[in-house]
């Protein structure tokens, strides 16, 4: 009979999953542990996460996720193009390559292996604050229309 040294999956809670993300984003622990919702900071925050990732729950949550990323980055640049060398030589065959080519390139978008750059180019334009008006204020209009305004006994209103 053969025993099996691994723990059962337990569920985590709300906070433990979001800490075990925290780190496989690549935060340090104290960091992923403070983001995760939990209230300790400074060096208590250290010592806390420290001990959260000694949980053998919360290790083999880690070590899933982690798992799970290497998975998703097994694809390389080298795959995509032998794809796209495919699908090229699909394309001289039946004269029709769109649907693998869009194919493939979804595929490298879809793992940041490319990134749509637009340029985005603005006008700012401000309102004039009276129609119709293109002059400059005199120093006089511009008092009387800015300046503070002060009743009979020298106060402002």
């Amino acid at each position: 009979m053969v025993l099996s040294t691994a723990m059962p999956h337990t569920k985590l809670n709300t906070r433990q999953e979001q800490f075990c993300h925290g780190l496989v984003e690549g935060l340090p622990q104290s960091r992923a542990y403070i983001k995760a919702g939990y209230t300790a900071r400074g060096n208590a925050a250290e010592v806390e996460a420290s001990k959260m990732v000694r949980l053998p729950k919360v290790a083999a949550r880690i070590a899933e996720l982690r798992a799970d990323a290497a998975r998703r980055s097994e694809i390389t640049v080298d795959d995509l193009v032998d794809e796209l060398n495919l699908m090229f030589k699909l394309a001289l065959a039946t004269k029709n390559p769109a649907a693998g080519v869009t194919a493939v390139m979804g595929k490298a978008k879809l793992l940041g292996l490319i990134i749509d750059k637009a340029e985005v180019a603005t006008t700012q334009r401000k309102p004039m604050r009276e129609p119709g008006y293109d002059g400059q204020l005199s120093l006089e209009e511009w008092q009387a229309k800015f300046a503070p305004k002060r009743d009979g006994g020298g106060t402002l209103q």
